[in-house]
């Protein structure tokens, strides 16, 4: 059973008419969602739900609501976009209220926006509920900013992977800018393809990096590594994971040390 309640001054209900919800779970951590995402959860008729949606998470659907698998995992799509597009549709019409749970924020290198503008055309009322990233919220859990005076005062996002299972290597010039974080997300399977770009563009191979996996949840892990090491780190590393390029990697080196320090006076 999950160890999260929701306090009961907060227990507020979904207060629309809102036919289908789609909502942003976040890492994984259900006590990161959102008192909206949760409320939802625990009011709508059906939800649809994937691979990344944590146990945790699933734990706290009521146990007379529908729920729907539909994978979306990388090269093992149990349903295709249009199927699971069609199931919403399907129980819309049947009268019932429809949660699809999305990994981290809809919006952000997600489907949310192909879904929302499918059941808009469809004339359903639909909401989206803002989720946490793991662009930004994966680093913090490993204790690594991704931005810091003295470190990086920007940061670009970007994705691996485009659609039709195309690589994404336009980004790889980010890499030299300086004062700088890169933060990939679907990276880890096509690393090679990316350390042999980065080469390519002659990246210093000593360019800090990170791969942060499964952020927190309880494996959780992090490692510390550089350009050059990073494609021999991503093969013992779990998924999902996230990759960080940038001297904000070197911060938490500093944080781990100082903390060690203060340990020992």
């Amino acid at each position: 059973m999950s160890r999260f309640k929701l306090p009961i001054s907060l227990e507020i209900g979904i207060q629309n008419s809102s036919q289908v919800f789609l909502i942003g779970c976040g890492l994984g951590d259900v006590e990161l969602l959102t008192i909206k995402a949760y409320n939802c959860i625990q009011t709508v008729d059906v939800i649809l739900y994937d691979y990344l949606i944590s146990e945790e998470i699933m734990q706290i659907v009521p146990p007379s609501t529908v729920q729907i698998y539909v994978g979306k995992e990388k090269d093992n799509h149990s349903k295709p976009q249009e199927e699971i597009n069609a199931l919403i549709l399907e129980y819309v019409k049947k009268g019932y209220t429809v949660a699809r749970l999305k990994s981290g924020d809809p919006f952000i290198f997600g489907r949310g926006a192909e879904e929302l503008l499918y059941l808009t055309q469809e004339g359903i009322k639909t909401e989206v509920i803002p989720g946490i990233s793991s662009s930004i919220s994966a680093p913090l859990m490993a204790n690594i900013p991704v931005t810091a005076r003295g470190y990086a005062s920007s940061f670009t996002v970007v994705s691996a992977h485009l659609k039709g299972s195309k690589i994404n290597l336009d980004w790889i010039d980010l890499l030299h800018k300086k004062n700088h974080t890169v933060v990939v997300l679907m990276g880890l399977s096509c690393i090679e393809k990316i350390v042999k770009e980065a080469k390519n563009q002659g990246v210093e191979l000593s360019k800090p990096a990170a791969i942060i996996s499964n952020a927190s949840r309880a494996n959780q892990s992090v490692q510390l590594c550089t350009l050059q090491s990073v494609e021999e780190k991503a093969l013992d590393a779990l998924k999902p994971a996230i990759l960080v390029f940038g001297d904000v990697v070197h911060y938490l080196k500093v944080l781990n040390t100082t903390s060690t320090h203060r340990a020992e006076v």
